[in-house]
C-alpha cells in the first residue's frame, strides 16, 4: 500500500444512518482475554473481514460508565474508517451512540487515507477498521478548568484499552496509534474548530505473527 496522504476535500453528503445490530457474544473468560491482550506490530490485509455483529459489541463497550474523578460526561467522539467489515460499505462512519448507530460521512477505500493520516503506517489500512477519537476539549476544560485536557486523553485511553480487550475477546488483535497529522485529519473529517480535535488513532483487524512472542 502507498502511504500517499490524502488530499482533503469537503466531505460528500452521506448514505444516511446505519443501524447496528445485537453485539456478538464472546464465551472467553476475562482472565485469558486480560493475559492474551498485546498490542498488534501490524495486520493481514486481504479479504478477511470481521462482522458487524462484532463491531457492535466493540461500539457498545465504548459507551459503558468507568470509575473516574470527573463526572462521566463523555468528550469523546468516535469517527470509523471502515474498510473490511461484513455488511458495510467501506466509508467513514460517524458513531452516535444514544440511538446506536453509525452515519456514513464518506463512502469508498479509505485504506489510504487512514494510513496517510496515521502519518503513513500502513497498519491503519491494513486493519479491518480504524478509529479517530475526537475529543471536545473546549467543554472539558471549561467543566474541569486546566484537568479537563487530561480527562479527554483518560478517556480516550480508557476507550482503547475496552477495544484492546475486546477485539482479543472475538480472537483479533489491535494497536493504539499516537502518531498523526491532526490539522490533516480535521480537514479529512470535515470538522469545525468546535467539534473537537484529534487526540487517538486506533486500529482492529487480524494481527499478522508476531516472531518475538516465539522465541
Amino acid at each position: 500500500m502507498r502511504n500517499r496522504i490524502p488530499v482533503a476535500e469537503p466531505a460528500p453528503a452521506g448514505a444516511g444512518q446505519v443501524e447496528l445490530p445485537m453485539p456478538a457474544y464472546s464465551r472467553r473468560a476475562f482472565g485469558e482475554v486480560a493475559r492474551m491482550r498485546r498490542s498488534a506490530v501490524d495486520f493481514v490485509g486481504g479479504l478477511q473481514a470481521m462482522s458487524s455483529s462484532q463491531l457492535s459489541a466493540m461500539l457498545a463497550v465504548t459507551i459503558r460508565p468507568f470509575s473516574s474523578d470527573f463526572s462521566n460526561a463523555r468528550f469523546i467522539q468516535l469517527y470509523l474508517y471502515v474498510h473490511r467489515v461484513d455488511g458495510l460499505q467501506p466509508g467513514v462512519y460517524r458513531h452516535w451512540p444514544e440511538h446506536p448507530e453509525l452515519e456514513q460521512i464518506r463512502s469508498g477505500d479509505q485504506r489510504v487515507a487512514a494510513a496517510g493520516l496515521s502519518l503513513g503506517q500502513d497498519l491503519a489500512g491494513n486493519a479491518c477498521v480504524a478509529f479517530s477519537m475526537i475529543g471536545d476539549l473546549e467543554r472539558a476544560v471549561r467543566a474541569h478548568g486546566d484537568r479537563g485536557y487530561r480527562y479527554v486523553h483518560f478517556e480516550a485511553g480508557a476507550i482503547g484499552h475496552r477495544l484492546y480487550l475486546t477485539a482479543e475477546a472475538f480472537g483479533l488483535a489491535a494497536t493504539g496509534i499516537g502518531a498523526f497529522y491532526d490539522d490533516r485529519v480535521h480537514r479529512y473529517l470535515n470538522l469545525t474548530p468546535d467539534q473537537g480535535q484529534v487526540v487517538y488513532h486506533f486500529a482492529i483487524g487480524y494481527p499478522v505473527p508476531d516472531r518475538r512472542l516465539e522465541r
